[in-house]
């Protein structure tokens, strides 16, 4: 697949810079497009979409510090398959919407779904701690350099955000123990 990209960039050291960029953050992005679609299938549209932004707005990428790269990369990877699972729900017809919105009982494939979207809900202080956390698997350091707060707001507001996410849980019929 990588030289099919190839194709549509110019010079050498962007190619080169590519290549390590697909090589280094490829299965990164599969797993963060993984948790927010259904199928493989779509989750390899979104990455491929992904790469199609990033050579798009290459001259970005190079700008960003090398070891906050990664960061970067997987924003992009979230829009795209956000975008890719918004643009499916407007497709669907409105009885087949509704019913995904019904919650799913944990055991069902559709469950981790229906998890990602109580996060949704949640306040954005809370949201995006727990998207950064748990979806994209970041660590608490990684989570305060993006965030520029302190490791310790990052803990507290995981552990106020998965007691709200268990109370959301609660409330939507699941069963926590």
């Amino acid at each position: 697949m990588l030289p099919i990209y190839f194709v549509v960039m110019d010079e050498d050291c962007d190619r080169e810079l590519f290549a390590m960029v697909y090589q280094q953050f490829y299965n990164r992005m599969m797993r963060v497009a993984r948790q927010i679609l259904p199928s493989q299938a779509q989750a390899e549209d979104a990455v491929h979409d992904a790469f199609l932004k990033i050579i798009q707005h290459f001259d970005d990428l190079k700008a960003v510090p090398e070891e906050r790269r990664i960061y970067w990369v997987v924003t992009v990877t979230k829009n795209a398959a956000l975008d890719l699972l918004r643009k499916e729900r407007r497709d669907l017809p409105m009885d087949e919407e509704v019913q995904r919105q019904v919650p799913a009982v944990p055991a069902e494939e559709g469950g981790f779904r229906a998890l990602v979207e109580i996060i949704r809900k949640m306040p954005d202080t809370y949201r995006r701690v727990l998207e950064l956390r748990f979806l994209t698997e970041w660590s608490h350091a990684e989570i305060a350099r993006e965030l520029h707060i302190s490791e310790g707001a990052v803990k507290t507001r995981v552990a106020r955000g998965r007691q709200m996410l268990i109370e959301s849980m609660k409330e939507e019929g699941y069963v926590c123990e």
